[in-house]
């Protein structure tokens, strides 16, 4: 076929017609780009709003993190009621995986007066995240007391999601250290700061008292790790270092199930009582080590995690006991007073 021949054939009046439909939808879907184009700004308010049910003003404000739970990724103050909106990643979900929410703290007269909404934004590794409904999210909203630390075992319902509920609470607390701490210029102490073995101990939520005779009465809250949540147990030690009492207050263990696998001495803490450090030691052979690494653990039930958990909380108490007696570290965490900023 001749060039003369090809443009007048078949072959080439398809192929113009088909370029040509291409330029055209091509000029066409750039257009239509330009226009419905959803900027970056109009992507936030829409967020915003549909957060709070209306169009509110609102301006960014210098996010920084007040809390080894969480990270806050992004702040504004809404003009319109003054309360701040936060979005924070709670850290020690399921497989130490993180959730992602959008806070709403409520802040009255220089306080913080409650959490209005708690959103879901995303999460990594959070196999039963789409166990959290509404119900559980609404345990977060009403009154708030100053300190009051928002813990899955306490006043929320039961999901199926322990870790990714604790996530989500750690994302929440953030919130609020963060506006208490930015803003209203209270900042938590953290009186266990230099303490030793604080790797699972949630230092900032966790006390102790002098007693009458002369006992230190902590009350010691635990991280999550991996499987179970935090617990809260009451250990007293003596001038001595030994455990004269221990009171497992909340259990964090993932169900009923695990709870009921853990160790009797354990639940009852008579495997505690009459020990100092070096008993405490003795239960886990060569020293405070995760369960099933290459150090020595031996201690196996079906519920590991929340036994390990437990003998942790012993062994804090018992190491640090004279540092208390002799350093005269405060009862109990106080507030830093500082001007708003």
């Amino acid at each position: 076929m001749t060039v003369k021949g090809f443009f007048k054939s078949n072959v080439f009046k398809c192929l113009a017609t088909l370029l040509c439909v291409l330029l055209v939808s091509g000029v066409f879907l750039t257009l239509m780009n330009g226009l419905l184009a959803v900027s970056d700004q109009e992507r936030l308010d829409r967020a915003i709003n549909k957060i709070y049910g209306k169009s509110v003003a609102y301006t960014q404000v210098e996010v920084a993190n007040y809390n080894d739970n969480a990270t806050i990724d992004a702040a504004y103050r809404i003009k319109d009621d003054g309360n701040y909106l936060v979005k924070s990643t709670g850290k020690f979900g399921f497989e130490n995986g993180t959730v992602t929410c959008w806070v709403v703290v409520n802040v009255k007269n220089g306080s913080i007066k409650g959490i209005d909404k708690v959103v879901i934004d995303s999460n990594k590794g959070q196999s039963y995240i789409g166990n959290i409904n509404n119900n559980f999210l609404s345990g977060f909203y009403g009154n708030y007391e100053n300190g009051y630390i928002f813990n899955p075992n306490d006043g929320f319902i039961k999901t199926g999601a322990t870790k990714s509920a604790t996530a989500i609470c750690n994302a929440v607390n953030g919130a609020i250290d963060y506006v208490n701490g930015k803003f209203l210029g209270n900042v938590a102490v953290d009186i266990y700061a230099d303490f030793e073995l604080t790797e699972y101990i949630e230092t900032k939520q966790s006390s102790h008292e002098i007693d009458e005779s002369g006992n230190i009465v902590y009350t010691i809250k635990t991280k999550g790790h991996t499987m179970p949540a935090g617990f809260t147990i009451e250990v007293t030690v003596n001038a001595e270092g030994v455990i004269t009492a221990y009171n497992l207050v909340e259990n964090g263990s993932t169900s009923q199930t695990y709870i009921n696998r853990m160790m009797p001495e354990i639940l009852d803490g008579t495997l505690f009582v009459g020990k100092d450090f070096a008993g405490i030691q003795a239960i886990i052979n060569e020293g405070i080590t995760y369960p099933g690494d290459d150090k020595g653990t031996t201690i196996s039930t079906g519920a590991t995690q929340s036994n390990y958990l437990c003998i942790y909380a012993a062994a804090f108490a018992t190491k640090n006991y004279d540092k208390i007696l002799t350093d005269e570290v405060p009862d109990e965490g106080t507030d830093v007073e500082g001007g708003n900023e």
